[in-house]
């Protein structure tokens, strides 16, 4: 019985879990100059019906939401582009989280439904 309470008390403490996301930390290839800013690549591979990808900060600060559409089953999702503010790199570095949505809760996602994050700089140097 003992077990049975703690096996319940464990799954229920899991399934609370906000954290369910992939965390990553992200470095600039140089940093930003004037007229520059930031954007994050997110290329996706299969993603099931419905299913949507949403990238906050490590602080809980949204960065986007994708959410595919028109995706033939089993084909590639894509690749999206996601403004970041200046603000939120620290020290050439952006840490983000990244969750997919389904039906329960919030999870992380996996290798093949995010296939791959780059942090990138866009802009006229100067």
């Amino acid at each position: 019985m003992r077990l049975a309470a703690a096996a319940f008390v464990l799954l229920a403490l899991v399934a609370q879990n906000p954290t369910a996301a992939q965390e990553l930390t992200l470095a600039l290839p140089h940093p930003l100059g004037a007229g520059e800013t930031a954007f994050i690549e997110v290329q996706l591979g299969t993603l099931a019906k419905g299913r949507v990808v949403t990238v906050t900060t490590a602080a809980g600060q949204p960065l986007g939401t994708i959410s595919p559409f028109g995706v033939r089953p089993g084909q590639n999702a894509g690749t999206y582009t996601l403004p970041v503010p200046a603000a939120a790199i620290r020290d050439g570095r952006l840490a983000i989280r990244l969750t997919i949505s389904q039906p329960g809760g919030p999870r992380a996602p996996t290798a093949q439904e995010v296939r791959g994050v780059k942090l990138g700089i866009g802009g006229a140097k100067q």
